[in-house]
């Protein structure tokens, strides 16, 4: 059964520290929080190899806002257990977890206290595919990418939707644009706009794009904005246009498609569903022309 108890900060071993991302702000409100109200929830720790150290294993926005306050003790919860199990109990409560802490922490129980991924997943009542993908994530980026997410230099959200799946694809691209994102960042919408255009773009473009990501949403910001005044100006009568103009190139592939999939020998079946296809949007078609000629005498 574990217990409370207030404890020096300087025997704490912030062995899991690299599992956190730090924040100078939230560290600075926390110790506003803890001037004005106290410490309101004790910290999580295991006892170390010999008294008095304690491995600190949940709580470490919590010590850094008390050594701002100047304070220099503790309140503590006490895990008697091994630190594997203080582990899962953290991981297995109900809060929302950052992806790459969430990430971080499995990894530990994976490889330093050699759990199994399916051990993983059973104590925390998971997927074992759940644990390997948290798990593959911090695998497949570079260490200097992780040091930036852990110095809050880039976000975790960018780190898993688009670095992650970029560095799998190609690494020298996932490292320049990590670089390009700690000098200036970018906000979710436009990363995830970045991104489904580098996913569309050729070899010479995706280059492009990762030297000068910045350069290209502005660009792309430019050419969106002329072509929504191009919308506005042209009125529903512009649009109509662009819309039949495309219903005619469809007809186009259609008409040139026509001896490929109606042909001698074909099953009945197979033809009767193209003919019914067909006859249904030549209806369409006969009802169009109709409202066109009698809207235009």
């Amino acid at each position: 059964m574990s217990w409370l108890e207030a404890i020096e900060i300087v025997h704490l071993n912030l062995r899991y520290a690299h599992t956190r991302i730090r924040s100078v702000a939230a560290a600075v409100r926390m110790a506003e929080a803890i001037e004005r109200f106290g410490q309101s929830s004790p910290v999580l720790v295991v006892p170390g190899q010999a008294p008095p150290e304690y491995i600190l294993i949940d709580g470490y926005l919590r010590v850094e806002a008390l050594k701002r306050c100047g304070q220099d003790m503790v309140h503590a919860q006490i895990w008697p257990d091994k630190e594997a199990g203080a582990l899962i109990h953290v991981l297995a409560q109900g809060r929302s977890w950052d992806i790459f802490e969430q990430a971080a922490l499995l990894k530990e129980l994976y490889g330093h206290h050699e759990l199994t991924q399916a051990q993983i997943a059973r104590l925390l009542g998971k997927d074992k595919s759940w644990v390997s993908r948290r798990i593959s994530f911090l695998t497949l980026l570079p260490d200097e990418i992780l040091a930036a997410v852990r110095d809050g230099s880039i976000s975790s959200w960018s780190a898993h939707r688009v670095l992650a799946p970029l560095a799998r694809a190609n690494a020298e691209h996932a490292a320049k644009l990590a670089d390009n994102l700690k000098k200036e960042s970018l906000s979710t919408r436009d990363l995830a706009l970045f991104f489904d255009h580098y996913k569309k773009a050729n070899r010479s473009t995706r280059q492009n794009m990762i030297d000068q990501p910045h350069l290209f949403l502005k660009a792309l910001e430019t050419t969106t904005s002329k072509k929504q005044a191009k919308v506005l100006s042209d009125g529903p009568e512009g649009r109509w246009v662009q819309e039949i103009k495309t219903a005619g190139s469809i007809l186009t592939r259609l008409i040139n498609q026509v001896p490929v999939v109606l042909y001698a020998g074909q099953s009945q079946i197979e033809k009767s569903r193209l003919l019914t296809a067909f006859d249904k949007t030549w209806e369409l078609m006969t009802t169009l022309e109709k409202t066109v000629r009698g809207a235009s005498p």
